[in-house]
Formats: structure tokens, sequence, C-alpha cells
């Protein structure tokens, strides 16, 4: 009997043992499946880690351009000399008003203006 008894152990045993073995190579089967996701995952977000770099490259270089183009436009708004035709007299530089003085009296009377309007707005209602 004792001899049974070992045998029966012994095939439990590698019951047990093949039962653990299946469950270890399913799970093995799943862990490789989720890593191949993974791996396909990060390439994705790779791919598109790449391109969306590429695209503010893109837009950084379009955006110094129109920095570059403001930059060159205030440059020549800038009139160190005042046009003179040959048949005037010479302007002097501190008499001539300069584009900048222009644009802010012309500023001015606009604010004068609306600021007149919002008030004479009010009036009316009254």
């Amino acid at each position: 009997m004792s001899q049974d008894n070992e045998l029966r152990r012994l095939e439990q045993f590698v019951e047990k043992l093949l039962a653990r073995f299946s469950e270890l190579r399913t799970e093995k089967a799943k862990l490789l499946q989720e890593l191949r996701e993974r791996e396909q995952q990060i390439e994705e977000l790779r791919s598109n880690l790449s391109s969306q770099d590429i695209e503010r490259s893109e837009i950084s270089q379009r955006v110094n351009k129109i920095v570059e183009q403001i930059e060159e436009w205030e440059m020549g708004l800038e009139v160190t000399e005042p046009e003179v035709s040959e048949d005037a007299d010479i302007v002097q530089e501190e008499d001539a008003p300069t584009v900048k003085q222009i644009v802010v009296e012309h500023r001015s009377e606009e604010e004068g203006r609306v600021q007149q309007n919002l008030f004479s707005i009010g009036n009316t209602n009254r």
C-alpha cells in the first residue's frame, strides 16, 4: 500500500506541476501580447512626438518670420530725415513732426471723438 500511496502522491504532484506549467504558459502568452501592444503604442507615440516636433518647428519658423517682418516694418516707420523736394526749403529735423508724433496725435483725436460719442450717447438717453 505504501508504494501505491507514493505513486498517487507522485501522480498528484506531476498533475499540479503540469497544471501550473500550463497556467504559466498562458500567462506568458498574455504578457507577450501586452508587450507587443505596448511596443506598438510606444512606436505610435514616438511617431506622434516626431511629427509634433516637426510641426512645432515649422510654426516657430513661421512666427519668427512674422516677427521679423513686423520688426522690418517698424524700422521702416522710423523716419530719420524728412523727405524734401529739390524746390522746397530744407526743413530741419526738429521742426518736422515724426511719423510717431503724427500717429499719436491722430490716435488722441480719434479717442477724443470716441469719448465724445460715448458721452453724447449717454446724454441722448436722458
